[in-house]
């Protein structure tokens, strides 16, 4: 079978840019002496008062203050591009379909992608239909990021010819977001089929959970906000304060989006998680034997269209590729006699920014109904809290209104018009709660019937594929993973929730369930020492201290590796015990299970002797976190195969010559939010805010908040930031 080879890059390539030669506006710069002079007010205040003002704080988070949206959003564009100068462009670059310019090879398949789907073009459209308002507003982002670059050449790569950002530009960026999970979606319907395209799906993982007014000391409803996605690339977050006429909040967005992505106004919060509804369908299409360029529906024949991109290179040659399209959408793969169309939920009538508006000047958790309303939002779980103690979920997404009669979680029957959509269903229709009685909710990526033990949501009563899509899970409902079955264990313990509880469990670091595999390792047999005493004894806290955590550790690779490992695993793990409020099963293993787990506990010790030099190391001696192979130890497991998996979660990468694993992805931009009267949040980032190497900033997350394992204050009210400004930067700006 010939499959087109449609894989994202994952890797960036070396980045240089070419200067414009446009003026730039103005700016004053203050160090933080001068700063203090010139705010001799608070922040925003006195002199500053109707200035577009970025003061720095002490981790170099940005801190806009400006007297209209406009003049914000144009001041976000700035910062984003002064503390992401690489980034931001390459973001906008692979949205484009421009990757092969740096990348070479490595970046056809990701600009393959963008021009089958067409985010360019669709963006086009989009802005093309935007209000007035919508789109001033775009353009005033745009024309900060275009005059951060003209003002600093030096900071523009020789690979980016364009001479300005464009709205176009960064409506298209949001789309390559946006359409990324029914992406995936799609090609999880082809692998159920048997067929396996030549694409990489991208790992994504979050946790959320939000405690309603009654349970909290404080009466407050609070909100964790607790995407895990990868530190480095696309999805890496950045972080921000805003005050811009009633554009006002805090919390993290993506180089090249406007807006608070994720975070909290005044008002409101809002948390999202990967999975929701099924967004993308596969069509099976019949080909023509005598021409295969051509596919039959409703019993005549018709052209598959083919589209010739020509790519330039970074030698300065370049080369055509041709994709393929039939009336359901971009050809993703060819087989004997057939072909698979992709279709997705998302066109260009759908405008990401405008959810995104509504989420940002949300008075109440209405308005994030209103921007699920629009259909314009990824498929994800939505929660949110706001000050007036209410709490609220929606497992939202763009969905199709399809056949029943079909399966859709494969492809389907693209020969017939039986199988072509009947419109979308509106927001109504999705699953959502306000206020549920347990007083608290979670989904960390799991089915909406393991939110909460007597959850309101059950597949029986639902269309399945409004349910969930089945790319999300080994099935739509019925089960729960490690890091929803421990949020529930801690939350249903706890009917007065402080703000340092709150704190403390956004960055939990004990693994469901690990309880039961102590108890294994008793019954195994193995033979008396101080490693298994400290092993029995341990509290199951994997801190960057702990010396058992990293036995544990080395026990379970050792028994994950073995044969009778996944077996073991199937019986010990009872993790839906918790959300079915039953005790877990009883654990029945025979003699030649209990030998694999007493010889994985002995060889799991051997290869720490002869990795670490002896059996006394603590976690942190392995796992690290920082940049560019510097790293300080961390605490926070990860791998559901070795029952690792904590709310603190992180992936590593394998280990170097002195058996260090650095962090790579999982916990992005963590933050806790108290919907109190004014709001009160703590956030903290993996690296550090510049991806600047000289920056003071470009790694003292890392070492410091990341390493402790404690949130640092948002300081985003004006009186909290007044203490802590390391810089003022004064901008004119053009809107």
């Amino acid at each position: 079978m010939r499959l087109l080879p449609i894989a994202l890059c994952a890797a960036l390539c070396a980045l240089l840019l070419a200067a414009c030669d446009r003026p730039a506006p103005a700016t004053s710069q203050d160090s933080a002496q001068g700063a203090e002079t010139a705010t001799a007010s608070l922040p925003g205040q006195g002199e500053d008062a109707g200035r577009t003002v970025i003061y720095r704080d002490s981790f170099g988070v940005p801190h806009i203050y400006a007297p209209t949206v406009e003049a914000g959003l144009y001041a976000q564009g700035w910062a984003q591009a002064e503390d992401r100068p690489a980034q931001l462009l390459m973001n906008l670059k692979i949205a484009l379909g421009e990757l092969t310019e740096i990348a070479g090879e490595g970046g056809v398949q990701p600009s393959l992608i963008s021009h089958m789907f067409g985010h360019m073009r669709n963006a086009g459209l989009s802005v093309a239909d935007m209000t007035e308002t919508e789109r001033s507003r775009l353009i005033a982002f745009a024309n900060g990021i275009t005059d951060f670059y003209r003002a600093n050449p030096d900071d523009v790569p020789p690979w980016w010819n364009h001479p300005a950002v464009t709205p176009e530009m960064i409506d298209a960026f949001g789309r390559m977001f946006l359409y990324n999970w029914s992406i995936d979606e799609a090609m999880g319907d082809l692998r159920r089929s048997g067929v396996d395209p030549d694409f990489i799906v991208t790992a994504r993982a979050s946790n959320q959970w939000a405690v309603s007014p009654s349970r909290t000391e404080s009466g407050d409803a609070i909100l964790l906000i607790d995407p895990h996605l990868a530190w480095f690339g696309v999805s890496r977050f950045w972080e921000m304060r805003i005050h811009a006429g009633e554009l006002r909040g805090s919390g993290v967005g993506l180089p090249g989006a406007p807006y608070i992505g994720l975070g909290h106004n005044e008002n409101v919060a809002w948390a999202m998680t990967t999975g929701g509804p099924d967004t993308a369908d596969v069509y099976e299409i019949e080909l023509d034997p005598e021409d295969p360029d051509r596919y039959l529906f409703d019993d005549e024949w018709r052209e598959i269209e083919q589209f010739t991109v020509s790519f330039p290179f970074p030698d300065g040659s370049s080369r055509d590729y041709v994709w393929e399209a039939s009336h359901h959408g971009p050809i993703i793969a060819r087989g004997e006699g057939v072909a698979y169309a992709a279709r997705m939920a998302y066109d260009s009538s759908t405008n990401r920014n405008r959810a995104w508006e509504f989420l940002n000047f949300a008075e109440d958790y209405t308005g994030a109904v209103a921007a699920c309303e629009t259909l314009s939002m990824f498929p994800q779980n939505v929660m949110v809290a706001d000050t007036s103690g209410n709490i609220y979920y929606q497992r939202t997404g763009r969905v199709p209104v399809r056949d029943l009669a079909y399966d859709w979680s494969l492809p389907v029957d693209g020969n017939t018009s039986a199988t072509e959509w009947q419109g979308f269903h509106p927001a109504e229709d999705h699953l959502q709660v306000l206020n549920p009685a347990a007083g608290y909710m979670q989904n960390c990526n799991i089915p909406p019937d393991a939110m909460i033990p007597d959850s309101p949501f059950s597949l029986d009563a639902q269309v399945d594929y409004l349910f969930s899509s089945a790319d999300y899970g080994p099935s739509r409902d019925g089960w729960i993973n490690q890091r929803g079955a421990r949020a529930i264990e801690i939350l249903s313990q706890d009917d007065d929730v402080t703000i340092e509880e709150a704190l403390a469990y956004a960055v939990d670091v004990q693994p469901f369930g690990f309880q039961r595999w102590v108890e294994v390792l008793t019954a195994a047999d193995v033979p008396a020492s101080a490693e298994l005493a400290e092993m029995l004894d341990w509290d199951g806290q994997i801190t960057r201290d702990s010396t058992a955590a990293l036995k544990y550790y080395y026990w379970r690779t050792a028994l994950n590796e073995s044969e009778a490992g996944p077996e073991i695993r199937a019986v010990v793990d009872d993790h839906y015990a918790i959300v079915e409020q039953r005790q877990p099963r009883q654990i029945e293993l025979d003699d030649e299970q209990l030998t694999a787990v007493r010889e994985a506990w002995l060889a799991g010790l051997d290869r720490m002797r002869s990795e670490l030099g002896d059996t006394a190391q603590p976690w942190g001696r392995v796992f690290k976190a920082g940049r560019d192979g510097v790293g300080w130890p961390v605490g926070g497991g990860g791998g559901d195969d070795l029952g690792l998996t904590t709310l603190r979660t992180m992936g590593y990468t394998g280990p170097n010559e002195n058996f260090e694993r650095h962090g790579v992805r999982g916990q992005t931009s963590t933050q806790i939010v108290v919907l109190s009267e004014p709001i009160q949040s703590w956030l903290y980032l993996p690296t550090g805010q510049s991806d600047r190497p000289d920056s003071p900033h470009y790694s003292d997350q890392s070492e410091t908040v990341f390493s402790d394992r404690e949130l640092k204050p948002s300081w985003w009210l004006p009186e909290d930031l007044a203490g802590n400004i390391e810089s003022r930067t004064e901008i004119e700006p053009r809107i």
